[in-house]
């Protein structure tokens, strides 16, 4: 929490501040894995941040985008609680098999507001049937305000338009981040997972943004070597 804060208070990094907020999904809340989701400007839900990169887990997020808790969450600007998706196959067929199929059984799904409307959600995938504490939620509840912190930081009626801006920015540098992981993975012939741990943690160690270290990877003024050292 407290990395979270220093990073709304210092130099702007968006990517930074998401991925550590998905991060405390798995952490302090105890989640297999974590999302926070966004609707784009077409109103369609977008994954700007996940805890697990996998193709599995990104498949499961498309799923879901299309009909599933963090849609109902949206859709309703209310928590959504499943602690046990095997009697929940009938109102989200889709989901709940590929969730279960990939290890999940409980799922939580709490809305990201602004100015009282739910502009995406905060989604938290557990292992096995899981009933959410009073305090997981009301976490889960203020990490989903830091995300729109991060995304929104001014008042006045462009809020909603500077959060579809901020959204767009976060999309391109989600795309941009996983060009440089690309880079990172060949060049070093290590697998994808490991390749980001090494971007993040170069970001980190020097606070750089994680879309300038991106970029410096990308166009090669940042050597992938440097990351290990």
């Amino acid at each position: 929490m407290a990395a979270i804060t220093s990073r709304l208070v210092g130099a702007s990094d968006n990517a930074a501040v998401l991925r550590l907020i998905a991060e405390v999904g798995t952490g302090l809340l105890g989640a297999r894995g974590a999302a926070v989701l966004l609707k784009d400007p077409g109103g369609e839900p977008a994954v700007l941040a996940a805890s697990d990169e996998t193709a599995q887990f990104a498949e499961l997020l498309r799923t879901d985008v299309r009909r599933g808790p963090c849609v109902d969450c949206i859709a309703t600007a209310a928590v959504v609680a499943v602690p046990d998706l095997t009697l929940e196959r009938d109102r989200w067929p889709g989901f709940a098999t590929a969730a279960l199929a990939a290890g999940y059984q409980a799922v939580v799904a709490v809305p990201l507001r602004l100015d009282g409307e739910a502009v995406g959600g905060f989604t938290l995938l557990f292992a096995a049937p899981t009933e959410p504490q009073p305090w997981q939620l009301s976490l889960a509840q203020v990490v989903s305000d830091l995300a729109v912190l991060a995304l929104v930081r001014e008042t006045g009626p462009r809020r909603a338009d500077r959060l579809f801006e901020a959204t767009l920015a976060s999309l391109n540098d989600r795309v941009r981040h996983d060009q440089a992981v690309g880079v990172v993975a060949g060049v070093l012939g290590t697998d994808p997972d490991t390749a980001r741990a090494l971007v993040n943690d170069y970001a980190a160690r020097h606070d750089r943004p994680l879309r300038d270290v991106a970029r410096s990877l990308i166009d090669r003024t940042l050597d992938p070597a440097d990351l290990t050292g």
